[in-house]
């Protein structure tokens, strides 16, 4: 995953990955499942979340057991889930089913399964990418998932829209199997060593329950206004995905992280909450355009934060994606029962339908200040350690045995391949400037990888880190 090829093959299958979950959220009104009623649409697209819920929690049990078999079960078990459900939907749209309502519950349980299955290999494979192409493959891959769905979703007869989105999954599995198979066994020996804490705390997991909640509100009422209303909400986020690619050209210069993310989109969402009482389907059509677009944006960014975290900070990926997707899938499926009795099953008024987003909004803020200040203490430990500003030196004259000294200091202390680099550096005296754009990563990412460092030494200054590679007195 170190390589240009592997870069692009990357950026493609994330692509069709992206157009799949669009596509599955969606579902509804498309045709692998828009051969039954909307209420039975709705109910296999919740039963495939809470399959894929179940499994997850089965990832954050057996971590290593599914990490260990991932090669194993990705191409057949791909097939194996997503199989039926292509096989009903064909077999329904030719009226060769009578038992459609029941096969359909159990083909969508079993493409729950494959979609997770598809996501946890790209999110292994992208954390073994280099910091410095993971932001911007993402971020490409997501601006060309926009017209590969618009492309499936929107064709003239179901037989094409099944293809096509057959098609995608086939490359979506394949190249994911390739960059496996071609991944070296000692890098994926080294990645079951990673450390299996943090995942993500109760504070993070319960601001992404209720993103993932407005997700699915938003997303279920836009499937009950109809295939248009989805087609404007799809084309909608390829502005999410061009604020995303601008992120990423630029990302060593930002200070962004998820916190940036939510702290942006929330004054959105939110608006666009408060919004939907006061339109009709035009109107509604609007803000859930405006709240998933939105939405999308954040979690593609979240998807990069923590793949990028994962490689830097040598995270173990299954847990953390099991944690992550967790939280948001199930409020997803709150979201969408609750979406799915205020405008089908039992219609609000507007007075009604007010209180009810007034509601989810407060909670949404609510929970976001909550989140916001998880790790304000250590943040504030973090940027008084580095506070020091050592003005930059140049390394001494006789550079092997300047190298040797740090060597020994890297070993001693235990620093890890990325602690080693940014050591390095500032044992030159570089300051934090010039080591995210030497190494490719963020400021947030240096400063988090200095306090590891002085922590894991016992120092609280670059002086005092030049002081023992120039004078190792005690080495």
């Amino acid at each position: 995953m170190q390589t240009p090829a592997a870069c692009i093959l990357a950026t493609i299958g994330f692509a069709c990955l992206t157009a799949w979950g669009t596509y599955i959220v969606f579902a509804p009104v498309l045709p692998l499942l828009s051969y039954n009623a909307a209420g039975v649409g709705i109910a296999c697209l919740l039963v495939s979340r809470l399959a894929a819920n179940i499994v997850l929690g089965i990832c954050l049990w057996k971590a290593d057991v599914v990490f260990t078999h991932l090669r194993r079960f990705l191409i057949p078990g791909a097939l194996l889930f997503y199989g039926p459900a292509f096989i009903v939907a064909a077999l329904a749209w030719q009226g060769l089913l009578f038992a459609v309502e029941p096969l359909s519950y159990v083909a969508w349980g079993l493409c729950g399964l494959g979609e997770l299955s598809l996501s946890l290999t790209w999110t292994i494979l992208f954390s073994m990418m280099s910091a410095r192409w993971t932001a911007i493959s993402i971020a490409l891959g997501g601006a060309l998932a926009t017209p590969l769905f618009l492309l499936v979703a929107g064709s003239a007869s179901p037989a094409l829209g099944i293809g096509g989105i057959a098609f995608l999954l086939v490359v979506c599995g394949t190249l994911a199997f390739y960059l496996l198979v071609r991944t070296d066994d000692s890098s994926l020996a080294t990645m079951r060593a990673y450390q299996q804490t943090p995942t993500i705390s109760k504070r993070a997991a319960f601001s992404v329950s209720l993103h993932g909640l407005v997700y699915g509100f938003a997303t279920i009422m836009l499937c009950l206004l109809g295939i248009t209303s989805i087609m404007i909400a799809a084309a909608a986020g390829i502005i999410g995905s061009a604020m995303a690619i601008l992120w990423a050209l630029r990302r060593t210069k930002s200070k962004w992280d998820t916190k940036a993310v939510q702290r942006m989109t929330i004054p959105i969402v939110v608006a666009a909450l408060l919004f939907i009482p006061f339109g009709g389907e035009a109107g509604r059509t609007v803000c859930g355009t405006i709240a998933v677009a939105t939405l999308a944006y954040a979690t593609l960014m979240e998807w990069t934060d923590q793949v990028v975290t994962n490689a830097e900070f040598q995270l173990f990926p299954v847990k953390r994606y099991a944690s992550g997707r967790l939280a948001q899938w199930t409020g997803f499926l709150v979201g969408a029962f609750i979406a799915y009795l205020a405008f089908r099953a039992y219609p609000l008024t507007q007075i009604q339908l007010m209180l009810l987003t007034c509601v989810i909004a407060v909670l949404v803020v609510a929970a976001f200040s909550f989140y916001g200040a998880d790790d304000s203490e250590a943040k504030q430990e973090l940027f008084e350690i580095i506070s020091s500003n050592v003005p930059i030196i140049d390394p001494p004259r006789n550079a092997t045995p300047f190298r040797e000294r740090c060597s020994a200091i890297i070993e001693r202390y235990g620093l890890s391949a990325r602690e080693a680099e940014v050591f390095m550096c500032l044992a030159k005296g570089r300051n934090v400037d010039y080591i995210q754009q030497t190494l490719f990563i963020s400021s947030n990412t240096v400063k988090t990888h200095i306090c590891h460092i002085y922590k894991k030494i016992g120092i609280n200054s670059q002086q005092r880190l030049i002081d023992m590679v120039d004078f190792p007195t005690d080495l």
